[in-house]
């Protein structure tokens, strides 16, 4: 049956839990907690496979790249790290600078690590050797949120101050700046086409764009607070989003209406993540706890 708690991990890390990523292979998925920690869990059990140590302050952002192989980390102690998922063993560590790596994200080839940074730019980094690749400036403020279209063109950024900018990603060029938020945007999502964008944001509003055509198709409401996350089921069907309200929502993306709300979490969720089949789907909170829920 759809849209069931179906399992909670209560203390999954020793402080609040900011980030979460789910392997599209592998098996696994990865948190990142206040608590300077990053996690590798098994997927399918849900059991604690190794706990990730080095980061000396509160982790911000994971992703694992698209070959399962990798996860990567940001924290606000400026390190970036980047740590194989056979191993359990850091790969590469490098300062980005102080607030110069927030949230990151790896490129859909594996090749590239991108992250946010306080100036409004986004700095790209070689996973090979370390590099900073290049630098894209949105010319805009604090970018708190980036996503990659699945086919690897387009690289989308959110920015405290509501602004969205598109970027093509073979040429590094501004190509859209699409408006519609008046807050912080602090998560984004492409659909598996990579024609739409969803945008999560301090406004409480959750927005869905038409990528190439550069428009707004809908706002969505119904938290009751800041939407902290935001992710596209891979079957594009539907989405999920979590907020400060301490709630995970599912909305339906052919009615683009909320089909579902868990109430399951004590405090803020800071993430939200599918699996590989769209069948089960993860939250993280302030709370300490991991959820699973069947969707």
């Amino acid at each position: 049956m759809p849209f069931q708690v179906h399992r909670v991990i209560k203390d999954a890390h020793e402080d609040g839990i900011w980030a979460i990523a789910c392997g599209r292979r592998g098996n696994k998925i990865v948190t990142g907690s206040v608590d300077d920690t990053v996690k590798v869990w098994n997927a399918d059990t849900m059991t604690l496979q190794h706990t990730l140590e080095g980061h000396q302050l509160g982790v911000i952002s994971v992703d694992i790249s698209p070959s399962g192989t990798y996860a990567v980390s940001t924290s606000l102690d400026s390190q970036v790290r980047i740590w194989d998922l056979m191993s359990h063993s850091l790969i590469k560590a490098f300062d980005a600078g102080p607030v110069e790596a927030w949230s990151v994200v790896f490129s859909p080839d594996g090749r590239q690590i991108s992250a946010g940074t306080h100036a409004g730019n986004i700095n790209c980094w070689s996973v090979e050797t370390g590099e900073k690749d290049r630098t894209l400036e949105t010319r805009g403020k604090f970018v708190m949120s980036l996503a990659y279209s699945p086919n690897g063109m387009l690289l989308a950024s959110g920015a405290e101050n509501g602004s969205i900018h598109i970027f093509d990603v073979p040429t590094g060029k501004l190509i859209h700046s699409l408006p519609g938020h008046s807050m912080a945007i602090r998560s984004m999502t492409f659909s598996a086409d990579s024609q739409l964008l969803i945008t999560a944001s301090d406004d409480r509003r959750i927005n869905i764009y038409d990528v190439h055509h550069a428009n707004c198709l809908a706002t969505l409401t119904g938290h009751q607070s800041w939407v902290l996350s935001v992710s596209f089921a891979p079957d594009a069907s539907h989405f999920a989003s979590g907020s400060s309200d301490k709630r995970v929502k599912i909305w339906d993306m052919n009615s683009r209406q909320c089909v579902h709300t868990f109430d399951a979490h004590t405090d803020q969720v800071w993430g939200v993540a599918y699996n590989e089949d769209s069948t089960r789907l993860m939250s993280v909170s302030d709370d300490r706890s991991m959820i699973l829920y069947n969707v």
